[in-house]
């Protein structure tokens, strides 16, 4: 089978970024939007949302199994995102609210930096793009940076950035799942480029 079709089939999955991208839109929108909920309504909303992520991951990773060298690291960035779920769940409450700040920081920027390989990777079906998906990776990875550093500037600062930088990897997953939809349209089934 061609590298080619192989994309073809890879690019078929486009709808699944586009679910993650809601995803995160709608927990940043939600942080933005509640600002005196307490973090822990956040960390048990946040843990939900990326477990749920986790689960589309595993399906995205699982139905490539045989079309894609690169499914490997959707299936264990599912994994990590179901147990970094199951692992908020189960939190102590006294603990809960450090976990996430945290888990939340460190998780933005692993997949930023992840999402910059994907970006990569259809660099040379899309150049145009890839500015745009940078630019929205950058602005996600620095409110990760700036949620991390939130418990020294105060916990009243922390939903913005927690917000800012869900909504902000959130388009970009959408942003991409364009990007390969309009990839796949221009694709014929057999693989060829068209």
């Amino acid at each position: 089978m061609s590298n080619s079709n192989l994309f073809y089939r890879v690019t078929s999955f486009w709808w699944i970024p586009m679910i993650t991208g809601l995803v995160f839109i709608g927990f940043g929108i939600w942080c933005l939007c509640n600002p005196v909920s307490s973090l822990t309504i956040m960390a048990y909303i946040f843990a939900g949302a990326i477990g749920a992520v986790g689960v589309f991951n595993l399906i995205y990773g699982f139905a490539n199994l045989k079309n894609n060298h690169g499914w490997g690291w959707a299936v264990a960035a599912g994994i990590i995102e179901i147990l970094c779920s199951i692992w908020l769940f189960f939190l102590p409450a006294t603990w809960l609210v450090q976990g996430f700040i945290f888990c939340a920081g460190l998780y933005i920027i692993f997949v930023s930096i992840n999402a910059i390989s994907e970006s990569l990777g259809i660099y040379r079906y899309s150049s145009f793009w890839i500015v745009w998906l940078f630019l929205l990776l950058l602005v996600s990875i620095g409110c990760a940076c700036f949620f991390l550093a939130g418990p020294i500037f105060g916990a009243a600062v922390v939903w913005i950035y927690i917000g800012i930088s869900f909504i902000t990897y959130g388009c970009f997953r959408i942003l991409l799942s364009l990007v390969i939809r309009k990839i796949n349209k221009n694709l014929p089934p057999d693989g060829e480029p068209g």
